[in-house]
């Protein structure tokens, strides 16, 4: 399936999780995956997100390091 996150297309599997996207953003842009667990993310409209909630075709996300 198809998200975005931070503007960008991104291509995950199936029943993937907010988690499984920032790690997939966060590998493509070459960040230290060590952080990941420390990013914030919200969903189009500002809402925390937590890394465990699914997602779904389509969906846009944000990922706000701190």
């Amino acid at each position: 399936m198809t998200i975005i996150v931070n503007r960008t297309k991104i291509r995950i599997f199936s029943g993937a999780k907010v988690g499984d996207a920032v790690l997939r953003w966060a590998v493509r842009n070459r960040l230290d995956i060590s952080e990941v667990s420390s990013l914030q993310v919200t969903d189009k409209w500002g809402h925390k997100l937590d890394h465990a909630a699914p997602l779904s075709e389509n969906q846009i996300i944000k990922i706000i390091n701190q």
